[in-house]
């Protein structure tokens, strides 16, 4: 959690930066650059985890600021995370 709410996590765009990458482009869509935001709630790649997350939080509470800040988005969050398997790699089941 803190490192989705610093940047600091293994997404493209922080890897990029600490020259740990070639690219800061997402690997999933390959269109964007890969950030937290970019990650959460852009990427077309994740839509499907991303709308049963939307289903069950709501469309109005999914915002990258609620997600990260609010406890009781936590379970959610960690589900739509683990749906994605983006991090599983590094981190297993979250």
């Amino acid at each position: 959690l803190v490192q989705l709410r610093t940047g600091h996590i293994p997404l493209r765009k922080h890897l990029h930066r600490i020259c740990r990458a070639d690219t800061p482009i997402c690997p999933c869509c390959r269109r964007h650059p890969e950030t937290v935001h970019h990650f959460l709630l852009r990427c077309p790649a994740h839509a499907t985890a991303r709308q049963r997350l939307r289903t069950e939080i709501g469309s109005r509470r999914c915002t990258t600021q609620a997600l990260l800040t609010q406890k009781k988005l936590l379970p959610a969050l960690f589900d739509y995370i683990n749906a994605t398997e983006r991090f599983t790699h590094q981190y297993g089941t979250l």
